[in-house]
């Protein structure tokens, strides 16, 4: 699989040693223009039922929560013959957050398209994606990966890739049956260097550290591992693929800051941010690190 991973060429570290003697501090007026844009984060996945999060961007000046936008009408409807469709309803305590009423089940169906319309203040956000089915994951394991002179845990899945190019997946990974969620563990791949093979142990999480100070290890001894394999769509492929190189903004090669392309469009022509994601999902076995996996650390 083709995946995001980091690697800091030498001439770029010696490049930025030379630069960091001649720095000028520049002075840059970010401005206070089309700073209020619609953003929404919304899914469907065939575990779960659709959420929609609405709420407006800010200048990048101010440090305060995002303002959820409240008294919207959502509507979440595939595209079946008869069309299924569901009317998201508000979140009592958190703005801008609509769910599946608790009396209904709408969770995504495989090879089926998914469309959010959202209609506030008068304009209609609108976006689709189609749900891809994902091939189960065999098994995960937990053991060291040796990187340079240190070894440290790695986190490995198994499992066939379907014959036919096209395929794109995201890994979640749960710790504790907590997600792993920081900008560092977004993992994602095509399947452009693999299709049709077995992954026969693809590490999709290492948990580097200072080995001198264990404590800010993320995978410690006793912890429970969980991986849910999901199938995204090209475009969210891309936008994940976006976000990894703006996480990875402000060294010397990096790539300029600049919104991402979303998949909503709006009824009065300007810009939304945000992503609307259909995903199926597989669920792995659950892996404890215990004592012999421990060991295997200081071998």
């Amino acid at each position: 699989m083709k995946s995001m991973t980091t690697k800091i060429p030498l001439f770029a570290v010696l490049m930025a040693f030379i630069f960091a003697s001649c720095e000028d501090i520049i002075e840059v007026d970010l401005g206070e223009q089309n700073t209020e844009f619609y953003v929404v984060e919304a899914k469907i996945t065939t575990e779960d039922n659709p959420y929609v999060y609405l709420y407006k961007s800010q200048s990048v000046s101010l440090d305060d929560p995002y303002r959820g936008i409240g008294g919207a009408k959502v509507v979440v409807a595939d595209d079946a013959q008869p069309t299924n469709l569901v009317e998201l309803t508000e979140h009592s305590s958190k703005t801008g957050f609509y769910t599946v009423p608790p009396e209904i089940d709408f969770m995504g169906k495989t090879g089926r398209k998914y469309t959010v319309i959202i209609e506030v203040d008068g304009v209609e956000l609108t976006a689709s994606d189609r749900i891809a089915e994902v091939e189960p994951i065999d098994f995960i394991e937990v053991k060291p990966s040796l990187r340079g002179d240190s070894i440290f845990l790695g986190i490995f899945t198994y499992g066939d890739e379907p014959v036919g190019l096209g395929d794109y997946y995201k890994w979640d990974i749960y710790i504790n049956d907590t997600l792993l969620n920081d900008a560092q563990s977004l993992v994602i791949a095509s399947d452009e260097l693999v299709d049709g093979n077995y992954i026969n142990g693809f590490e999709i999480f290492t948990d580097f550290h200072d080995p001198n100070t264990p404590e800010e290890r993320k995978l410690q001894l006793g912890d429970s591992i969980q991986v849910k394999q999901n199938s995204i769509s090209a475009f969210t492929y891309n936008y994940f693929f976006q976000m990894l190189n703006q996480s990875q903004t402000g060294g010397l090669f990096s790539v300029p800051p600049a919104n991402i392309e979303s998949n909503f469009t709006s009824s009065n022509g300007k810009p939304v941010l945000g992503l609307f994601t259909a995903q199926d999902v597989s669920v792995s076995n659950t892996v404890v690190i215990d004592e012999n996996i421990e060991s295997q650390l200081k071998d």
